[in-house]
């Protein structure tokens, strides 16, 4: 294995991305806010849940569909030829992702869309509505110049096993993973933390050893520590210092390498 890079930048995702060169990364994670911040929220008795709360996920209408414009062309920009950009989202953004990408970019290719099933998924509080138990995934890759899109079907059918995927059948894109379980969230509190077995069927399954992943919206650093222990490189981006804490407790603590290589950690501070 390679000796790996990881990169957390602390600043604004679009100014930041700007920096990064064109056609320089393998592949883009991507969980940006879903707009579905509530000035007061709501609490359910029986469990700690709330509703989302966070000055982040709080946009207009307009603001909200120029930020994602903007954010997606920045990603496509620094994306290889053949890179996968994934998105996850719920109702509340993805349609408009998707819609963004087939009526702006012509140079990108919609895949899969991935349903990832929560089988312990939170209640419905206000019992107005089905229980949200899923969230969909956008494989989406940059078809050009002759190349194309890495995936690791092999891998998939050898590796990604749970109640609607056998181990050694082709894996289907509904995807059954929990929530992400109390042993992954010792770092500290992020509220849309994700699940390392997602991240690392998404790495896994389209990118290989010594490639590049970006994550421009990387939270609690869960892209960057699959990155780290599978061997690839990363950047990560997050504008909220009170999480850096727990990206390099995550980084520095929670995981050694599959190679056991030691990897290089930086964390730096965006400066326009």
């Amino acid at each position: 294995m390679v000796k790996t890079t990881h990169k957390i930048i602390l600043g604004d995702a679009l100014k930041v991305l700007k920096k990064i060169p064109d056609n320089s990364i393998d592949l883009v994670f991507a969980d940006p806010p879903y707009n579905m911040s509530k000035k007061k929220g709501l609490a359910w008795k029986y469990s700690k849940h709330v509703t989302m709360q966070e000055n982040w996920d709080i946009f207009s209408k307009d603001d909200f569909f120029k930020f994602n414009r903007e954010w997606l062309a920045e990603c496509f920009r620094v994306l290889k030829h053949g890179g996968s950009l994934w998105i996850s989202g719920s109702f509340h953004n993805i349609y408009q992702m998707g819609f963004i990408i087939q009526q702006f970019h012509p140079e990108i290719k919609i895949n899969n869309s991935i349903v990832w099933f929560k089988p312990n998924a939170q209640p419905n509080i206000t019992c107005r509505f089905f229980t949200e138990s899923t969230e969909h995934l956008i494989w989406a890759t940059k078809n050009g110049d002759g190349k194309k899109w890495k995936f690791n079907y092999k891998w998939t059918k050898d590796n990604i096993e749970d109640k609607l995927n056998p181990k050694g059948k082709q894996t289907r894109n509904v995807w059954s993973i929990p929530l992400t379980p109390k042993n992954e969230k010792w770092a500290g509190a992020h509220p849309t933390q994700k699940p390392f077995e997602l991240l690392r069927r998404i790495i896994l399954s389209s990118t290989h050893e010594g490639d590049t992943v970006l994550d421009p919206f990387v939270g609690s650093g869960t892209t960057s520590a699959v990155a780290k222990y599978y061997g690839r490189n990363s950047i990560g981006i997050e504008l909220n210092e009170k999480y850096l804490d727990i990206i390099k407790k995550r980084l520095q603590k929670e995981q050694k390498t599959l190679s056991g290589e030691e990897p290089e950690i930086v964390f730096d501070k965006f400066k326009d």
